[in-house]
């Protein structure tokens, strides 16, 4: 962790996982004793509060992509009816025309085969930011349970 340089400090952060991922990058991959590293490092450098606020967006950040995920699905079944009246179309304007249509099916395996593979992609890649949005969150809950109470007491005189 030795790039404090690089990193940005609490009131220049824009991005609350870009600021994590610049203090230790996919923490949610490495071995225990990094994570507990990690913790350490954030500790050090927030308080309580500061830890809470990062909490609070990351959880906002999980609960929009949770969300918005219903939208590959909706990307790929608009997609769907596109490719398949386009190609009913062409169909039928091709069979006016006297083509052959021995390779018609192969085509439409092909372009289904490639939309699943998009929609895998897609979905990998959205499981994998959420990931890690939760691993990030739960370092950063553990943080706040280690870190000690400040209990300050006035004497009254």
């Amino acid at each position: 962790m030795g790039k404090s340089k690089e990193i940005n400090e609490f009131g220049e952060i824009k991005s609350v996982l870009a600021y994590l991922e610049q203090v230790k990058k996919g923490i949610h991959n490495k071995s225990l004793s990094e994570q507990i590293e990690f913790k350490k490092e954030i500790k050090k450098r927030h308080d309580k509060k500061q830890i809470q606020l990062f909490i609070g967006r990351l959880e906002d950040q999980f609960e929009i992509r949770k969300t918005i995920g219903y939208l590959i699905t909706a990307l790929f079944a608009i997609t769907s009816l596109v490719i398949g009246s386009t190609i009913n179309f062409a169909l039928n304007n091709l069979e006016k025309l006297g083509w052959s249509f021995d390779m018609a099916p192969l085509a439409i395996l092909l372009l289904f085969l490639t939309a699943l593979l998009g929609w895998c992609l897609l979905s990998n890649e959205e499981f994998g930011r959420l990931r890690k949005i939760s691993s990030y969150k739960r370092l950063l809950q553990e943080c706040l349970d280690e870190m000690p109470e400040k209990r300050y007491f006035r004497r009254r005189v």
